[in-house]
């Protein structure tokens, strides 16, 4: 089971922050305009319903990875929303109930809650079920061939220093000392630097020839990571293996990876 992708990726948290803000304003203002509600307990309910709707979103990543037919994500959209009203209906009762607080009828709620929900919990499940998707065929490709790699010292023939990446108007240029890692994605590979991710039309074969070989080590078909960014290396699974970069990324190595890295780092 991999890891959750906001946690692989911590790049991932601020717009997760700002998605779950966006729910939770949106939702206290239909509480309040639509439905007629106070704005306190609109907002508490925001809070609360949308936390859990969170929660539900975070568990669904173990569900859609775990098992990876396709009616699982249909299964998980439907359990989901289910889950998500029924929870939120507990809350509402209780809020009520406990505090004393007046608070509208929750049958009001249900048609703004499923107008902004469904949408919402279809987007992150298809998400998860695209990661997943990418991520068997990447497995299904295999490890770099060990030819692959003994042309690796011909096709070295000019090794760059710094790389330049369009985007629109501008041109970022990035040293490539300042690379964390590189991602493939698809036909292209993405760049993950401190300062952001910029992606490149360049194939990984090529950044694997052209950047320095001491520091770059190709540690996955889809991943070449920066060794001087590296603080751990740890067994994973049953001979698999991942190193944690000192960001606090997480990265999976393979074996033909991991006997690279092991000559790379003198282990």
């Amino acid at each position: 089971m991999r890891t959750h992708p906001i946690i692989d990726h911590p790049y991932y948290w601020f717009p997760a922050f700002v998605l779950i803000l966006v729910l939770v304003i949106t939702q206290a203002t239909l509480s309040w305009g639509y439905a007629g509600a106070e704005w306190f307990p609109a907002l508490m309910d925001g809070v609360v319903t949308i936390g859990w709707f969170a929660a539900l979103a975070y568990l669904a990543w173990f569900v859609t990875d775990l098992i990876s037919v396709p009616q699982t994500s249909i299964i998980v959209i439907v359990a989901g929303i289910l889950l998500w009203i029924a929870g939120s209906f507990m809350f509402c009762n209780l809020m009520v109930k406990i505090t004393g607080i007046h608070y509208i009828s929750f049958v009001l709620t249900i048609p703004f809650r499923l107008l902004f929900g469904i949408p919402a919990w279809i987007a992150i499940v298809l998400w998860y079920r695209l990661l997943a998707v990418k991520n068997t065929e990447v497995q299904k490709e295999g490890f770099v061939a060990p030819q692959e790699q003994t042309e690796i010292p011909e096709q070295q023939e000019e090794i760059v220093d710094r790389i330049t990446v369009k985007d629109g108007s501008r041109i970022h240029i990035i040293k490539v000392d300042e690379i964390l890692y590189i991602q493939a994605c698809g036909d292209y590979t993405t760049l993950i630097t401190p300062a952001g991710e910029y992606i490149k039309d360049q194939t990984m074969k090529y950044f694997e020839s052209h950047l320095p070989a001491d520091n770059f080590v190709r540690i996955h078909r889809s991943t070449i990571v920066n060794v001087t960014q590296i603080s751990r290396v740890e067994l994973f699974g049953k001979e698999t293996y991942q190193v944690t970069l000192k960001n606090g990324a997480k990265l999976r190595v393979s074996l033909t990876g991991y006997r690279l890295l092991k000559e790379h780092l003198g282990i």
